[in-house]
């Protein structure tokens, strides 16, 4: 009691010494706390930074069109299906047979800079095409040929001048190193968002990156290829997922005497039969088209394996070239082994080169390609095309891709697509394989 007594006391006494700054404070922390939720969105806002790592040398003209996107939008956007889809035009009309395209644009929409964006804006410096701006709302593209294509093409972002654009972020701050871009800072352009900054840090090699991320320069990498011992490193998060706009493949120069003509095919084919593709089944590429494409071909020939159809068809093969060289370069050598170790079991001998570019005289090569948006692929397949990397030649197969591109109707065009896989898959110019994984690492 004595010691309960001496604390009252106590109390009673630092109240009567201190009663008026105790009554201040209380006062003041009920205003605080009724007041404050009501000032706190007046308050600079502490917005964390992202820091990413991204690998390869650009400049301001062709940065990734990832980071494209959260700038700026393109007259057009595409859809998951990979359709056309309104952005800064609401509408377009087709006219003269596909050559000529009306783009009307939004009204409502501004550049970053508050001025609204008009027709003159738009300049997409497209070859063989003649841009007119008959008012400040229209766009038309006048093309020698018909192609169905571009308001798929017309997707990419454009930008004012540098990179203002009209997208959720707005460049803060570029810092380059000649005319290579080395970091890129990027805001939200609506500071109450609650979206964070992203600051880009651009490496020429993955082993720069690596090491970034080790030094803690940076707390992210993204689609990095090699992961080997990061995986390991203790706080860091890796996702993984497969890329459905690449494939992997191995590409057959088709010139090539061994390759080429009905010998030729039966080898080809023998050796895609004698590819266990069972180990990609997960993410297992078919067909040259995005499997998320309106254009995709699920009934496409499989080539699951089968060794003994492979040999059937070497069977057939007039002369077997005393050595497949196949060609890779080397973050597919893992791949080109287990290839290689398919075909030896057909009596096969084979060699793998590794290059870090593509020989101009290769006879087999494993590659990774981007698939393009549009199931148009006349420059990757059509024999006039230099960049028709296998060299194939074929009457059919040319007209079926002529045809794609001309052809206005949805369903016809489907339809083209479709035939085009269908023809081109057993033909084999290329053995496709599957769609290759992308790898984030991001340091908690």
């Amino acid at each position: 009691m004595k010691r309960l007594r001496f604390a009252l006391r106590l109390v009673a006494a630092i109240v009567s010494k201190y009663y008026l700054a105790l009554t201040l404070g209380l006062f003041l922390g009920i205003t605080g706390f009724i007041v404050s939720p009501r000032l706190v969105k007046y308050l600079p806002r502490i917005r964390p930074t992202h820091s990413i790592a991204i690998i390869g040398r650009y400049t301001l003209t062709d940065i990734p069109l990832s980071i494209q996107q959260k700038i700026s939008t393109g007259l057009t956007a595409i859809d998951p299906r990979g359709l056309p889809a309104p952005a800064i035009a609401s509408s377009w009309t087709v006219d003269d047979e596909g050559k000529t395209y009306t783009f009307t644009l939004n009204s409502r929409l501004t550049w970053q800079d508050g001025t609204p964006i008009k027709s003159h804006d738009i300049n997409y410096q497209f070859r063989d095409a003649e841009t007119s701006y008959p008012s400040d709302s229209q766009v038309v593209i006048k093309l020698k040929d018909p192609f169905a294509a571009l308001p798929t093409i017309t997707s990419r972002p454009i930008f004012k001048r540098g990179l203002l654009g009209n997208g959720t972020y707005r460049a803060a701050t570029i810092r380059k190193n000649g005319s290579y871009i080395d970091t890129l800072l990027l805001v939200p352009l609506d500071a109450s968002s609650r979206l964070p900054k992203i600051k880009y840090y651009f490496y020429s090699t993955e082993a720069q990156a690596r090491t970034a991320l080790k030094l803690g320069l940076v707390n992210t990498i993204e689609d990095i290829q090699d992961i080997s011992d990061l995986n390991r490193w203790p706080r860091l998060r890796l996702l993984s997922y497969p890329r459905p706009d690449r494939y992997v493949a191995v590409f057959f120069n088709t010139q090539d005497p061994f390759y080429s003509g009905a010998s030729g095919r039966n080898l080809r084919l023998a050796l895609a039969y004698a590819i266990d593709k069972s180990r990609w089944n997960k993410d297992r590429a078919e067909s040259p088209i995005n499997p998320n494409s309106w254009a995709y071909n699920a009934d496409v020939k499989k080539f699951d394996f089968d060794l003994s159809r492979a040999r059937q068809l070497l069977d057939n093969v007039e002369k077997l070239p005393d050595q497949i060289t196949l060609t890779t370069v080397p973050a597919y050598l893992q791949t080109a082994e287990a290839i290689k170790s398919d075909w030896e079991k057909l009596g096969l001998t084979v060699s793998i080169s590794a290059t870090p570019e593509i020989p101009p005289d290769f006879s087999v090569l494993l590659l990774a390609q981007a698939i393009p948006i549009d199931p148009d692929q006349y420059n990757l397949w059509h024999s006039t095309q230099a960049t028709n990397l296998t060299r194939y030649h074929n009457p059919r197969n040319d007209k079926l891709l002529e045809d794609g591109r001309k052809t206005l109707d949805f369903k016809q065009r489907q339809t083209i697509y479709q035939s085009f896989q269908k023809f081109l898959v057993e033909e084999a110019p290329a053995i496709f394989l599957f769609h290759p994984q992308s790898h984030t690492l991001i340091k908690n």
